[in-house]
């Protein structure tokens, strides 16, 4: 897999340690450890090598067209008789990342087959060629420039007709969709429990729904098995929490590349296509089968190996990481700003950290029936991994933020034009621009837009004094990732 360099590495140390630490008192390296010349030779060569083959890829494909695809290409059945390892798997999904969809892939679609910003409905834009066309700010896999903005959901002409998203960073999701899925088992058992309390004694049983410390509202079951779930805020009824999407939409990596790879470049997996029993989703296209949904004359466009690969690339991507400041009088003043952070409010949705029980999860074909791949969240991939207290700045819940912040137009899958996932902070220094359109270029002009449920904390925010404002977004600024390594130019 790749192996990623610090950017000060090769000139000065790096000595980057935690907020309040004093003037002298060791501080850590963002890895854990000071990197030697032999560390650093073998950095810049893995580095080298990877340069090398995807040169030498580039070569393979103008000279045998088709060669790229192959680099991509993965059998699920491969995957479940345990002929890759989760090296070879990253591979394959990192190669996917950055592959530029052709038309011999299956990019377009019969009736649109030519790019649009502008998206039609669910059949998509054709926006981009590849995702890491867009996840490039502040390095491989962050979020998108402005310009970079999709169009979801319009007519397929007028930009004024879409609904407005700016692509985010796909760092630690691994993580988030781990702490997802703890919380959504932990509801489901308050679920199952009230269920069985109200059999048991014939009347109606009210749980109040919690998850990592996170109110989700409440449910009340019924003796005959049924739910009333009127109170159940922030989540959708299924009390699944599904971290991805700026509203919150998908529960899990797989599924989200999925969406993606439809909507951006008109490529559908099968496994997409057949979650309708008697006939291809019709918003897929008009498809004559399973195998080719958009009758564009390319069947099994996105291998179900191939998703499952990428899928565990996006499991296996860094954490972002907090690195507060190395000047003395930078980093009290960060630290006084973490303090103004909780003090505000801000954390009430921002909480620092949401915990986990374990590190382990697995990740599995749809369709074949064999056993899954099983990962090991701290200890597989890139450095750094993060802990079991993910720090996440998110409550992983959905909130109304507002007229302000709220959608021009409709959301198709029915959540509130101003409702929207708290979002993630981490990472959040290099994840520029800001909010779910990029209307923000700076962290002051974001918070200022807040409203709705975070409305008194903006005004607090817009209270304090200026040198304190500024202590917050100090505060916010070490929020990141490790720091690249840049090649002189």
């Amino acid at each position: 897999m790749r192996i990623r360099l610090p950017t000060l590495a090769l000139a000065l140390p790096l000595f980057l340690g935690v907020l309040g630490a004093g003037a002298n008192e060791p501080v850590p390296w963002p890895l854990g450890f000071a990197p030697t010349g032999v560390e650093l030779d073998e950095w810049v060569a893995n580095e080298e090598a990877l340069a090398d083959r995807e040169r030498f890829e580039e070569y393979l494909e103008a000279a045998e067209k088709g060669e790229d695809t192959e680099h991509i290409t993965v059998r699920q059945e491969d995957i479940d008789a345990g002929m890759f390892d989760l090296e070879r798997l990253f591979q394959f999904g990192d190669a996917a990342f950055g592959h530029e969809f052709r038309h011999m892939d299956g990019y377009g679609r019969s009736r649109l087959p030519r790019s649009s910003r502008v998206h039609d409905g669910k059949q998509g834009g054709l926006d981009s060629f590849s995702c890491a066309g867009c996840h490039q700010q502040g390095g491989v896999n962050g979020a998108g420039a402005v310009t970079a903005n999709s169009f979801y959901f319009g007519d397929g002409e007028r930009a004024s007709s879409a609904v407005v998203r700016n692509p985010p960073s796909v760092l630690g999701l691994g993580l988030v969709q781990l702490v997802a899925a703890d919380m959504s088992n932990t509801l489901d058992f308050q679920r199952a429990q009230a269920l069985a309390n109200a059999a048991s004694s014939g009347q109606p049983a009210t749980v109040a729904l919690e998850a990592n410390g996170v109110s989700f509202g409440a449910l009340t079951a019924m003796p005959d098995g049924s739910v009333d779930a009127s109170q159940v805020e922030g989540i959708d009824t299924d009390l699944i929490v599904k971290p991805f999407g700026w509203k919150g939409h998908t529960a899990s990596l797989r599924r989200f590349a999925e969406r993606a790879a439809n909507v951006h470049f008109g490529v559908q997996s099968h496994v997409l296509a057949l979650g309708y029993k008697d006939k291809p989703d019709p918003s897929l296209g008009p498809g004559p089968n399973w195998w080719d949904p958009d009758a564009d004359g390319v069947q099994r466009e996105l291998q179900e190996g191939t998703l499952t690969a990428f899928a565990i690339y996006l499991v296996m991507l860094e954490a972002p990481l907090s690195l507060p400041p190395t000047d003395d009088g930078l980093r009290e003043r960060a630290a006084l700003g973490s303090a103004l952070f909780r003090s505000i409010g801000c954390a009430a949705c921002h909480r620092e950290s949401l915990s986990v029980g374990s590190d382990r999860w697995w990740e599995g074909g749809d369709t074949t029936g064999g056993p899954p791949v099983e990962l090991r969240l701290l200890r597989d991939g890139e450095k750094p991994r993060g802990d079991l207290e993910v720090q996440l700045f998110s409550d992983l819940k959905r909130h109304h933020m507002g007229d302000a912040l709220a959608d021009s137009n409709d959301d198709p899958d029915g959540i509130g034009r101003d409702v929207f996932l708290t979002r993630p902070l981490w990472g959040l220094a290099e994840s520029g621009p800001y909010l779910h359109d990029g209307r923000a270029s700076t962290v002051p002009e974001a918070v200022a837009s807040h409203g709705g449920e975070a409305a008194d904390a903006r005004s607090l925010f817009l209270a304090l004094a200026p040198e304190d404002r500024t202590n917050v977004e100090l505060f916010l600024m070490s929020l990141t990732r490790v720091p690249r390594l840049r090649m002189p130019q």
